[in-house]
């Protein structure tokens, strides 16, 4: 999704100019904020979002789902500095910024206007970057103090889980990518199978597989022409599959123009897609679960050795994924 929509990050960055965002300002907070011991969001010293305001909270795509999105977006106007709250302890920062901003953050960020995902959730995403996805860098939304809070009201939920289980590379016109993902909710979810998509169509929803050098700088991926749907239903069963609760399911992707490598080790990385846009929340209930919504933000570290003696790529040390792989979610 984000290939289709790069050309408007362009117009927008081209309109916004050399406008950057305030430093932010670490302002006292208000006696008489009264924080929850829920899930709790700050901005400029008030509470923006508590869990009297929250549905649940799907931590696999780090996707709030609010009971009235009219009273967020009126608290939460204007861009700065954040914080998330569990349970009266403040647990991390994040950035709100305007995404026809040239400035671009680190870490957690809610970006506005909220137009990728439906209106009736909140997002917290990572900004871009390349550097967030290194070997043994801690993603502070996925702190073990956010699900107990969470968890206290009934608003933890795993969504989908998700992770690169491996990556062959043998040749540019052979590797093959192997994706797991797991449900561990008491309801099963419809997710967007690559399979019934088919290559192109489905790349047009995704980037797919990029292997990413980070001491070069530089990003090696896939050459596969993607197609645009003309016309296409985001919400058609068709391109779906169900994964039942409590069940696992292996997924290949395989490509046949890749990018040429070097022999070294890389950080693999793929945003595993869902239905976004104009999406009403009625139409997320079907009769066997529940459409996922969300992005996946998975990746792993790799090594790609010499072909001349092995022939491929193999899986080396997990890192860390933002798919909300994290012990806690067991």
């Amino acid at each position: 999704m984000r290939r289709a929509i790069a050309p408007l990050f362009l117009l927008l960055f081209l309109v916004a100019g050399c406008e950057t965002e305030k430093d932010p300002v670490d302002e006292p907070l208000d006696p008489s904020l009264q924080l929850t011991d829920g899930f709790c969001l700050l901005s400029r010293s008030r509470v923006v979002l508590n869990h009297y305001d929250i549905e649940y909270y799907d931590y696999g795509a780090h996707l709030i789902y609010l009971k009235d999105p009219d009273a967020f977006e009126e608290k939460f106007k204007e861009p700065g500095a954040a914080s998330v709250y569990a349970d009266s302890t403040r647990i991390y920062d994040l950035s709100f910024v305007s995404m026809v901003s040239s400035y671009i953050p680190q870490g957690p960020v809610i970006w506005f206007p909220f137009i990728f995902y439906p209106d009736y959730t909140v997002h917290i995403d990572l900004g871009w970057g390349y550097d967030q996805m290194a070997e043994g860098v801690v993603d502070s939304r996925e702190d073990p103090r956010i699900v107990e809070a969470l968890k206290k009201y009934g608003q933890f939920r795993h969504g989908l889980q998700g992770e690169i289980a491996s990556v062959r590379y043998s040749s540019p016109d052979d590797v093959v990518l192997e994706l797991e993902l797991r449900n561990e909710d008491s309801l099963n979810y419809y997710y967007w199978d690559p399979e019934k998509f088919g290559m192109g169509l489905y790349h047009y929803v995704t980037n797919g597989l990029t292997l990413w050098d980070a001491d070069a700088g530089q990003a090696y991926t896939h050459q596969i022409e993607h197609i645009r749907p003309d016309p296409f239903d985001w919400l058609d069963l068709e391109w779906m599959s169900l994964l039942e609760s409590d069940s696992s399911v292996r997924l290949t992707i395989a490509y046949d123009h890749f990018d040429t490598i070097p022999p070294g080790t890389y950080t693999a990385i793929f945003n595993f897609p869902a239905p976004q846009f104009n999406v009403d929340r009625e139409d997320l209930e079907e009769q066997n679960g529940r459409i996922w919504l969300g992005v996946l933000q998975l990746y792993d570290e790799v090594v790609v050795e010499s072909r001349s003696r092995i022939g491929f790529a193999e899986l080396k040390v997990p890192c860390s994924s933002a798919a909300g792989l994290a012990s806690t979610n067991k």
